[in-house]
């Protein structure tokens, strides 16, 4: 038994060391401040989330951006106007 949780926290710590490493490439390389891409991936989930983390409704390109919580494909996520008529 003593083994198989030497094994499991063996492979905890090498997730938790990826996930970090994964964690400081992202911050590295996104074209937005820390604290806005941290904000950016808590966005992710849905529209409500955006709004909590003040990013929404956003453009493309911006932060808070999800091509899936841009309904109509028109560029803005989350807006809170409906889609126009065409």
């Amino acid at each position: 038994m003593r083994d198989i949780l030497k094994f499991g926290a063996f492979w905890l710590l090498c997730a938790g060391s990826t996930g970090l490493w994964i964690y400081l490439a992202v911050l590295q390389f996104s074209p937005w401040p820390p604290g806005a891409t941290l904000r950016h991936f808590w966005a992710m989930p849905n529209c409500g989330a955006a709004r909590q983390v003040g990013l929404a409704p956003a453009r493309r390109g911006d932060p808070g951006y999800w091509r899936h919580l841009d309904r109509d494909r028109d560029g803005w996520a989350c807006e809170p106007w409906p889609p126009h008529r065409r």
